[in-house]
């Protein structure tokens, strides 16, 4: 059988409370009635016993004002019956008189009753005390309204108990409040928990309040975040499985298509030869960089190059750009370099770096000729900028490749270095990906902007020691 949180905080509260106050109100109660009933007997027996031990004559005007100071009322009866005097004057024919002669002693006490004309009395005797009425056996007869009585004992025990009731009912609405309290949140990261479940891994709401269920929340949150990187991590791990399965027979064709370009031009160059062919030294180049990329590609990122050395950047870029210009001139894309003073030089791999730079250049490139250039670039014309930000103080250099184009499209935008995400048409989506490889090997970080209607690839890495 479910039992719920709520029921289970807010049943023993209740039971512990019902107890407490039912408890405490009835003890109260009795009490504060006691005391009432005895505050009233004591009074009544003061004024009896002023009347029975008083020298001067009982009359009806003196018991009248007994009356008003006590709220019982008083009839004095001789041994014949007869009534001498009396707060009420109406009860002279409707008093028994047989009983009146009645009495019980010296003490007041109230343990009989009497019902005139319709309303019961509580009925007490009291013999006189003076000579006269001795010798008349005269009665003084108290006889205080039952109606009266219990008026004042529910006056006074109906305080502590509407004081419980009160008190019950707040400490019942304080304790749902409490249990609400509780078992919201926990609602709510239950469904969490569920929506984590089904894949969705959304961070839960944190509580202002700091108690355990914020703890809990954060958890949870986190424990979220790292199924979302697991899953991601997963899921990239089993595309480049997949892709090294389909691919490594097509990288396989492709080395071997290359390896027989590379003959042909040997065969080529010996046939012919040239003393200083640039067209053919940049064929050599692509090729070498190709079978560098397919290398890559069929290892997946497991880079057997050993440790790093110090490369100068000047150099780097110098290599790359005559492997990129045959395509720029081609999209009509003018290509700006102003290299530097000094000769910066960072820890790296330099083929590594040769690949990063012509990737980045590449997709710079493209993406410039793709878009017309905006009102706000001042000359209007597709271009494409590499810039060497001097040494940091922490330690890195910093490589900036700018560009005129749109910049990548929105659903792109936070998956740009994953494998297999590309938005061209013809794409793959393995070169920003091996990039970013490249550049976290060498203990860096590669990471994009967009300024000024500019889109700005910045590849970071540390710096070698400069003597």
């Amino acid at each position: 059988m479910r039992w719920p949180l709520r029921s289970q905080i807010m049943f023993p509260m209740a039971c512990v409370m019902l107890a407490t106050v039912v408890a405490s109100s009835g003890l109260n109660a009795w009490f504060a009635g006691r005391q009432a009933i005895g505050r009233i007997q004591s009074q009544l027996r003061d004024i009896s016993g002023t009347l029975v031990a008083t020298s001067f004559p009982l009359t009806d005007s003196v018991l009248k004002n007994m009356r008003g100071l006590s709220g019982a009322e008083f009839v004095v009866v001789n041994r014949s019956g007869q009534i001498t005097a009396t707060s009420r004057s109406d009860w002279a024919d409707v008093l028994p008189s047989a009983r009146l002669t009645e009495h019980r002693g010296e003490t007041l006490q109230f343990d009989r009753h009497l019902t005139i004309g319709g309303e019961s009395y509580f009925w007490a005797a009291l013999a006189l005390q003076r000579a006269f009425a001795l010798r008349q056996g005269a009665v003084l007869h108290v006889l205080y309204p039952v109606a009266s009585y219990q008026q004042a004992w529910w006056e006074a025990v109906l305080p502590p108990l509407a004081a419980g009731l009160v008190g019950l009912t707040m400490m019942g609405i304080l304790s749902f409040v409490i249990a609400s309290r509780v078992t919201r949140p926990i609602h709510r990261l239950c469904e969490q928990v569920g929506r984590i479940a089904c894949g969705q891994f959304v961070p839960v709401a944190t509580p202002k309040r700091d108690d355990e269920v914020r703890d809990l929340s954060l958890a949870i949150s986190s424990m979220s975040e790292m199924l979302s990187r697991y899953e991601v991590r997963v899921r990239q791990n089993e595309r480049l499985r997949t892709l090294g399965r389909l691919g490594g027979g097509f990288a396989h064709q492709i080395r071997n298509a290359a390896t027989g370009c590379r003959l042909a031009l040997d065969l080529h160059r010996r046939s012919c030869p040239v003393a200083a062919d640039a067209s053919l030294k940049i064929a050599y180049q692509q090729l070498d960089l190709m079978e560098d990329f397919l290398g890559r590609f069929l290892a997946l990122g497991k880079f057997q190059s050993g440790p790093a050395v110090p490369v100068d950047l000047v150099d780097i870029v110098q290599r790359v750009l005559p492997l990129v210009q045959p395509k720029a001139r081609h999209l009509g894309v003018e290509l700006s370099w102003n290299p530097p003073d000094s000769k910066p030089r960072i820890l790296g791999h330099p083929d590594g770096m040769v690949q990063v730079l012509v990737n980045l250049m590449l997709n710079a490139i493209e993406a410039a000729a793709a878009r017309q250039t905006p009102a706000a670039i001042d000359p209007p014309v597709a271009r494409v900028s590499i810039h060497i930000e001097p040494m940091h103080q922490n330690g890195f250099l910093k490589i900036h490749v700018w560009d005129t184009g749109a910049g990548p499209a929105e659903h792109v935008r936070d998956t740009l270095f994953e494998a297999l995400v590309s938005e061209k048409p013809d794409g793959v989506g393995l070169g920003l990906f091996l990039a970013r490889e490249v550049v976290e090997h060498d203990g860096g970080k590669i990471a994009w902007t967009r300024q000024n209607e500019l889109t700005c690839f910045t590849v970071e890495l540390p710096a070698a020691d400069t003597e």
